[in-house]
């Protein structure tokens, strides 16, 4: 098979299976660590280049004309859904808008969906990254260019 075809195939059966349901993940910069590595795992088995060889994965996007596109897939994907819930009235937006009543935990405080999103936009604040989201062509702008 040609190169196309076998790239085409990985983005259509392996990424979809890969990403399902990414829209909702909270994800560690160990996480993305991991589903870089994962992405770079998936072009050298498609390039059949054996582990034991000295291949930089520099050298193995060149010899795919390609750049990684897992992890801006991810912030793409989660983007445009999460705008979408915004927009809209209903369940999800009063989930991710509410707050839960009590004591917080000791320790670290865990990472929050929200805050991701609004890292990812590059907004200050909820309001801010809502206010953005009501204007869709802003949305759709700040989305496609909130990729690292």
């Amino acid at each position: 098979m040609s190169l196309k075809i076998r790239k085409n195939m990985l983005k259509t059966y392996v990424w979809s299976i890969a990403l399902y349901g990414c829209e909702t993940w909270t994800i560690t910069a160990e996480e993305k660590r991991r589903l870089e590595a994962f992405e770079m795992w998936c072009y050298r088995r498609m390039l059949r280049i054996s582990w034991v060889d000295r291949v930089t994965n520099v050298e193995v996007l060149e010899r795919l004309s390609d750049g990684k596109s897992l992890w801006n897939n991810i912030v793409r994907r989660r983007n445009e859904w999460i705008g979408h819930i915004i927009r809209h009235e209903g369940l999800l937006k009063s989930i991710i808008e509410g707050t839960i009543e009590g004591n917080n935990r000791r320790g670290r405080p865990r990472l929050e969906f929200i805050q991701q999103i609004i890292k990812d936009q590059g907004c200050n604040s909820y309001v801010e990254m809502k206010r953005k989201a009501d204007r869709r062509e802003d949305w759709k702008m700040a989305a496609n260019q909130s990729t690292d």
